[in-house]
């Protein structure tokens, strides 16, 4: 709803609500979300085909990503952007090899489907956030160097 407010004539003045494209705080929230599940995946018997110190240090940049994303810094974006299609195309292509019916969704394997649908959702965020910044849509995240 927007606000109203008069100036000193009289007049009607219209504050339009800014539409943000700002999506960083969200994205975070997924991060750590999805980090917390790849680690409660390795005690419930999904077998990743990568190492234990892969996935620590997966998990590891996942929540430091999530500790620096903030609106004044471009970059992390653009990092946020790599991150989230990483972990889609490497847990998305697990889950298409592991997950046939919609049974198999109900068995260990179907973590590896939720945490490739939250990487879809957080790419899309951050696809957002980063065509905020290209555009200048959002004045608070594209004029911040």
């Amino acid at each position: 709803m927007d606000a109203q407010d008069y100036n000193e004539e009289g007049v009607l003045i219209r504050h339009e609500r800014e539409v943000a494209h700002y999506h960083g705080d969200l994205l975070r929230l997924l991060f750590i979300v999805i980090a917390v599940l790849i680690m409660l995946m390795q005690f419930t018997g999904t077998g990743l085909p990568m190492s234990s110190l892969t996935l620590i240090l997966f998990v590891a940049t996942l929540a430091i990503s999530a500790g620096i994303t903030n609106p004044v810094q471009q970059m992390i974006h653009w990092f946020n952007l790599g991150l989230s299609f990483a972990g889609l195309a490497i847990f998305g292509s697990v889950a298409l090899a592991r997950l046939h019916t919609l049974r198999d969704f109900f068995t260990h394997d179907g973590l590896v489907g939720v945490i490739t649908f939250l990487f879809l959702v957080s790419l899309y965020l951050a696809t957002r956030t980063v065509r905020a910044i290209v555009t200048g849509s959002n004045p608070v995240v594209a004029s911040r160097k």
